[in-house]
């Protein structure tokens, strides 16, 4: 029996409850009915019911059973997006950085919900001591030495063999180790354009990516799609046609900021458009490992059959924020890719791939997941959860199924900079909306990362700084 059954029997209840089948108030079968229906252990099913009730869904009462407390769907309505404008722009993102407050956060009273990334605690420590301590026992000495500028090649076997996972086909020669997803875009705008050149980017995008367009010296068009489905496939040709376009840069699982998803008709269809319009099309699927659901997602990636797109990934978000270990799969243009590594940092560091190398061998890395995702979405929907009790209510929330982060429109006449000030004066931060945008757009949004262990010290967090909102 696998020691994950229980997962799959929370997350079959967690969809009854979702589509009615178990109302609110609603009591679950009894254990005993459980175990003669999936003939399951009742210490499988009672870790199930414990998976829900920390996920705030059910409740255990004493001779009654489990009873259903809420769905995991929000009633909240999702964030409008911001119109498109079509008119290329030199990036400016540096001046909105200046307005960000970055306070001293020693301070034991103080909470951050700025950062996207794991907490320590939800890190696999073990796991990665183990496979440092291996990788260091190597007598050839070859975690001494340089790798080539590609990546240590064991490594991109490893990672080539995962995209199996989200329905790819890569070979390790297409793979490519680099400092992070971050250094794996940066590199695949340099491969495609020039300075001067455009790019038309997904909005809202994360602040990191604007600034590596800015360090490049390139213009940039801001494409909006639905909050709900994504990117609309005729809008963007219709740019693309009209105007010069180098590279298009898009997220297709979980965006950071807003959580959204592309559907695999929309990746298809992206892929096929790169084709057509022969426009490289770079793809940043950092979250696409820390979903919710039982399957991860595919990429666009996926269906590219000509290597017009360029894959960007990176462990930092799932497994080791600073092993700096990202890569890409950058088709056609991996041998320029691979050019510029050389000239730019020779390689990244030996000893950190023959690491993360010993932990994707072992399955140690797959195991972490495996807890590490139902405690991120018990994460996220105590957050949500929390939000929707003390935020006001005329709030609009997203409904990311992975990643770290929920994106929040506030009222209009709330400017995310002045509440931030406000909110570190009660020790809470997060992340300003404008960051989000060459365009000063999303003034009166914010972020909030799911990514703190859940205690009372959070909660009031978010209370105080759902007060502060209410009082403006």
């Amino acid at each position: 029996m696998s020691d994950f059954q229980y997962i799959a029997l929370a997350d079959k209840f967690e969809l009854s409850i979702n589509n009615g089948t178990y109302p609110v108030g609603a009591k679950l079968p009894s254990l005993r009915s459980i175990r003669q229906q999936f003939k399951i252990s009742v210490g499988t099913i009672l870790k199930a019911f414990t998976l829900l009730e920390d996920k705030g869904l059910v409740a255990g009462k004493e001779r009654s059973g489990f009873v259903v407390l809420r769905t995991s769907v929000s009633s909240v309505n999702l964030p409008k997006q911001a119109e498109n404008n079509t008119l290329a722009q030199k990036i400016a993102i540096g001046k909105v950085l200046q307005e960000v407050s970055f306070p001293d956060s020693e301070n034991k009273s103080y909470v951050s919900f700025f950062n996207a990334v794991l907490h320590p605690d939800l890190l696999p420590f073990n796991a990665l001591r183990r496979s440092l301590q291996q990788a260091s026992r190597d007598l050839t000495g070859q975690h001494l030495q340089y790798e080539p500028a590609a990546g240590n090649s064991q490594l991109r076997t490893e990672i080539a063999r995962r995209s199996f996972l989200w329905q790819g086909n890569l070979s390790a020669d297409d793979v490519i180790v680099t400092n992070g997803a971050l250094e794996a875009v940066s590199l695949c705008l340099r491969a495609v354009t020039k300075a001067g050149d455009t790019v038309l980017v997904q909005s809202p995008i994360y602040h990191g990516i604007l600034q590596a367009i800015e360090s490049l010296d390139l213009k940039v068009i801001e494409f909006s799609g639905c909050p709900l489905t994504g990117i609309n496939i005729q809008e963007l040709e219709e740019i693309c046609s009209t105007q010069k376009i180098s590279a298009c840069l898009l997220l297709s699982n979980f965006n950071n900021p807003n959580g959204i998803t592309l559907n695999n008709e929309e990746k298809s269809a992206i892929a096929a458009f790169a084709e057509r319009m022969q426009v490289p099309v770079i793809e940043d699927d950092i979250y696409g490992d820390l979903h919710f659901q039982s399957q991860r997602p595919t990429t666009i990636k996926s269906y590219d059959e000509h290597g017009w797109v360029m894959l960007c990934s990176s462990f930092s978000k799932s497994a080791a924020p600073g092993y700096r270990i990202g890569w890409c799969a950058a088709g056609r243009f991996s041998e320029q890719v691979v050019k510029l590594k050389a000239v730019t940092n020779v390689a990244t560091a030996s000893i950190v791939q023959s690491s993360l190398l010993q932990l994707l061998k072992t399955g140690a890395y797959d195991r972490h997941l495996r807890k590490l995702r139902p405690e991120l979405h018990r994460l996220m929907l105590l957050t949500i959860q929390t939000i929707e009790k003390y935020f006001p209510d005329d709030i609009r929330m997203s409904r990311p199924e992975g990643g770290l982060v929920v994106w929040i429109e506030l009222p209009a006449h709330i400017d995310a900079f002045e509440l931030q000030k406000k909110a570190i004066d009660q020790f809470v931060n997060f992340a300003p909306g404008p960051l989000f945008s060459n365009n000063g757009d999303y003034r009166n949004y914010i972020r909030i990362s799911c990514n703190n262990v859940w205690n009372d010290k959070v909660e009031n967090a978010l209370k105080r700084l759902g007060d502060i909102i209410k009082n403006m």
